[in-house]
């Protein structure tokens, strides 16, 4: 299925290792061009060196979209390089699971959450949309999670964020949709990727067993059997990101192997 995207623009974050690589690349297959981020200098060359290959542009960008100045220059770079943004994919990590109680949280522990994933996404949508809107034409695709809509006691601090962030997307979804600037979220669920596996080992220690009998117990909470593939939400954030999906914004769908239980 060609979604129409040859010669577009899409900016990525966190896109040199898991979920933003296996987005950056499907976008890239699709004919995007692309100017991608991460804060890890190497691991970024090493993303734009397996990418390179494929007949589009690719410009790389060593930032961290937490500080306002990096997002500013990343942005600004992008549209000195190409003339325009199409498309904006957020993408960062949230908080990590804790098993502090919520008391035991300081101010600190919870502004530091929110100025990271929650600041970074919103600083960032809001330095494409005038782009956007003088182009008549946008997507912006957040990559969130299902903490936003699954409370879990061990994923509070990435869950009040995760939730802010959908509030967000959708209120900005109604005021955008006038320059046909479309605003939709991704929420993965549990995904093998880097870090996916850095929790296996956490796990694997707290309950002594192998990585191996840790990985087959969260499988099999999973209604489809499985942990999910990095490239499977790729296609999701594709299929947002293309004229194919014109009528669609304000929603937020779950990669998840249906794992979710919320109704809506």
């Amino acid at each position: 299925m060609d979604l129409g995207l040859r010669g577009k623009v899409a900016l990525v974050t966190g896109a040199s290792a898991g979920i933003g690589y296996a987005i950056s690349q499907k976008l890239a297959a699709e004919g995007c061009n692309l100017i991608i981020c991460g804060r890890n200098a190497d691991r970024l060359e090493q993303a734009y060196e397996s990418l390179v290959h494929l007949p589009v542009k690719i410009v790389t960008f060593s930032a961290d979209v937490q500080k306002t100045t990096d997002s500013e220059k990343l942005v600004q770079s992008g549209l000195e390089e190409f003339g325009k943004i199409d498309i904006l994919v957020n993408n960062s990590e949230g908080a990590k699971f804790s098993d502090v109680a919520v008391e035991n949280l300081s101010d600190a522990d919870w502004i530091t959450v929110f100025e990271g994933k929650l600041m970074g996404y919103i600083r960032m949508t809001n330095l494409v949309l005038p782009t956007m809107k003088n182009q008549q034409w946008g997507r912006i695709v957040n990559v969130i999670g299902t903490s936003g809509k699954e409370p879990s006691p061990r994923l509070i601090k990435s869950g009040v964020a995760n939730a802010a962030l959908i509030n967000f997307s959708k209120s900005l979804a109604t005021q955008v949709a006038k320059w046909n600037v479309l605003v939709n979220c991704v929420n993965p669920g549990i995904i093998d990727t880097p870090r996916h596996r850095e929790y296996l080992e956490v796990f694997a220690q707290k309950e002594d067993r192998n990585i191996d009998q840790v990985a087959t117990r969260i499988d099999n909470t999973i209604p489809i059997g499985r942990r999910g593939f990095a490239s499977e939400v790729a296609n999701l954030v594709a299929f947002l990101s293309s004229e194919s999906a014109s009528y669609i914004t304000g929603v937020t769908i779950p990669v998840d192997g249906g794992l979710s239980t919320a109704a809506f």
